[in-house]
């Protein structure tokens, strides 16, 4: 490589769909471009592509595929279609749906892959055929992947353990980090102390806790009518209908006035200002963005007793901790925080920031891929050895 436009680091990014590139993963695009690589996001994207090509990355829209043979088969071609033109010199997945199908067709093409392992749902507890299939594949898909991220001890223990991946293939980062300059509090004076509110971000899935989210906000609106619960995020169709909560649900909720229903956002932290306490009842998480943001923004949480949750929050210290799938767990824990003073809730907030900036800080994970690439490329390619020292000023 001369180090031209033309033969600069191409990484090719494959991505469920483009909501993540300009939220949880920014920070790391933008370092990427401004070490002059070339970064092509392939992924579902009907809108907003102007907001994310405004890093300086391009935005290639290949649909997505669920679980429907002719889909899966439409969205492989697109996908290999596209990295033959660009040619990358590593690709990056996120996600189930990425990891398999992007590995596979990337080793068909003879492409590097560093693959972050988001977090896994309900892969291993789902007698579904379709999980059982993803099973079935996943070993196959990541056996030659030069690196396999995993964002919490457990998820890479199991994945090692079922013969996945191998121990040498993993290496662990903080999830996907918090930029605690861009989540910094921000005051709000509330016009009625009394009022409280409880917040859910995230999306409209089962797995995410939110049928526990709602049968938690049942029993707490019987004793505290001055309990808000305001619900932010998109009605999710790209998962298995029976973890999808429908449309009619949703505004049935709305109608009944239980929640405030907000829709999706791109930027929550005005929403999580406003809020005295975040809710994430989530089965399980690779390491949940949500609780890093609001914790960064000095906020209480409450989060179930799981994998991407646990290791965010400090029981009775940073917020609390319920059963999973236990909504009547999750209202005990809720009226335990409504017990609390505002001065404790304070204070279990600023502990909470400084635990995230200590652990979670993103860089950490910006360093991580910028090592992890430049070390892939020297070792396949000595001769990228000179442009990657030019474009990086990293140091590991």
């Amino acid at each position: 490589m001369s180090g031209s436009k033309s033969e600069n680091i191409r990484v090719a990014v494959l991505e469920n769909a483009l909501l993540s590139s300009y939220t949880a993963r920014e920070k790391l695009m933008k370092e990427l471009v401004a070490l002059n690589y070339e970064v092509y996001i392939l992924t579902n994207a009907p809108e907003n592509k102007e907001k994310v090509e405004a890093f300086g990355v391009k935005v290639i829209n290949i649909g997505s595929a669920n679980y429907n043979p002719l889909e899966v088969s439409g969205y492989i071609f697109k996908l290999a279609k596209n990295l033959r033109e660009i040619k990358p010199d590593v690709c990056l997945t996120f996600s189930i749906r990425p990891a398999i199908w992007g590995n596979l067709t990337a080793r068909f093409l003879n492409l590097r892959v560093i693959t972050n392992i988001t977090g896994t749902g309900p892969l291993f507890t789902s007698k579904s055929l379709a999980y059982r299939i993803i099973r079935k594949i996943y070993p196959f898909a990541l056996r030659r992947t030069e690196t396999v991220f995993f964002q919490n001890t457990e998820d890479r223990q199991e994945f090692v353990s079922r013969g996945f991946v191998r121990r040498s293939q993993t290496k662990l980062i903080p999830g996907s980090g918090i930029d605690y300059e861009k989540f910094s509090p921000i005051e709000v004076i509330k016009e009625d102390p009394s009022l409280m509110t409880f917040l859910y971000i995230g999306r409209l899935l089962k797995d995410k806790g939110v049928p526990e989210f709602i049968e938690a906000a049942r029993i707490i609106r019987k004793k505290y009518p001055n309990v808000t619960f305001r619900i932010v995020g998109p009605v999710w169709k790209q998962n298995m209908k029976s973890n999808m909560i429908s449309e009619e649900q949703l505004n049935g909720w709305i109608n009944e006035g239980l929640i405030e229903y907000a829709g999706e956002k791109t930027d929550v932290r005005d929403e999580i200002a406003h809020c005295d306490c975040l809710i994430l009842p989530s089965h399980r998480e690779g390491m949940s963005n949500v609780l890093l943001e609001a914790a960064s923004m000095e906020k209480p949480t409450i989060a179930s007793n799981v994998p991407g949750c646990r290791e965010i929050i400090e029981d009775g210290i940073t917020g609390l901790l319920c059963k999973v799938k236990d909504g009547e767990d999750l209202a005990v824990r809720m009226e335990e925080m409504i017990s609390l003073t505002p001065e404790k809730r304070t204070e279990m907030g600023k502990k909470a920031r400084r635990k995230v900036i200590r652990e979670f800080d993103k860089q950490i994970v910006i360093d991580s891929y910028i090592h992890e690439i430049e070390n892939l490329l020297v070792r396949a390619e000595p001769r990228t050895v000179r442009v990657i020292k030019e474009l990086s000023p990293v140091e590991h």
